[in-house]
């Protein structure tokens, strides 16, 4: 319990068995988002009039950071941002093309290359109007989106400060849209375990029970070199993938035939 500006603030850990959490959902048909934390590096282009600001004296780019200090939105939670360091390449080569900035080729931005989740932003205030457009690329997908932003005709500040909680919130979906699971669609995955030592198969049951979008496993033939195991999880098969390899688990994919090891 703390006190904060004469307030008390009283915070709260509280735990519980997500594998039940998840199993209730499915049980009454309730989707859901299976997300995790994530780092991502921004890159704001801010339009205004006929001038185009991406360093000094953009305020989404000044300001981005600063916003995430001072709100307490859920959602900051989730996505902790980096800003795109500034670099002159980059600069020229987006002035160069300040006329198609939503058609930029983003491999051609060195402050972006080699980055896992990154999302471009242009935004405009131009003709009395204030609206961005956002290309998200997050564990390997790419998602444009074009929003309107809301303006404050008497308070300039109020009217970029809002925009960029808007667009914060807008990532946030584009991050839990990627990773809705339909509790009414469960898969199914065959695939073979190579045994390396005789408690393989005990090891990997262990890990099975500990990832809470598997819901049912059963094994389908057994010998001294692999077992063929049919799984039932929820979500998609890349984040199936993602967790599976979280757990130290080698996975090897020939012609849409899965064999996993142990390490």
């Amino acid at each position: 319990k703390k006190k904060k500006n004469k307030e008390n603030i009283l915070s709260i850990n509280i735990k519980f068995d997500q594998k039940k959490i998840t199993n209730f959902l499915s049980q009454n048909s309730i989707s859901y988002a299976d997300i995790e934390n994530i780092s991502l590096t921004l890159l704001p282009v801010f339009v205004k009039g006929e001038n185009v600001f991406i360093y000094e004296d953009n305020f989404f780019y000044n300001n981005w950071l600063k916003s995430q200090d001072k709100t307490k939105n859920i959602n900051d939670v989730l996505i902790s941002y980096n800003l795109a360091l500034e670099n002159i390449e980059d600069l020229q080569y987006i002035n160069l093309n300040k006329e198609n900035l939503e058609l930029i080729d983003i491999e051609k931005i060195t402050s972006l290359q080699g980055i896992r989740n990154y999302a471009f932003l242009v935004i405009y205030f131009t003709e009395g109007k204030l609206r961005a457009f956002v290309k998200t690329y997050i564990e390997n997908k790419e998602i444009n989106k074009r929003i309107n932003l809301r303006i404050y005709p008497e308070n300039v500040s109020r009217t970029y400060e809002d925009s960029i909680l808007t667009l914060k919130e807008e990532i946030s979906q584009i991050w839990k849209a990627q990773n809705l699971i339909d509790a009414n669609t469960p898969s199914f995955l065959d695939f073979f375990l190579d045994v390396k030592q005789m408690n393989d198969y005990l090891k990997l049951r262990s890990i099975f029970d500990s990832i809470n979008l598997i819901e049912d496993y059963s094994v389908i033939e057994m010998t001294k070199e692999y077992t063929k195991i049919r799984l039932k999880y929820k979500g998609k098969i890349i984040k199936l993938r993602d967790k599976l390899l979280q757990k130290k688990i080698n996975i090897k994919i020939v012609d849409n035939v899965w064999r996993i090891t142990i390490n």
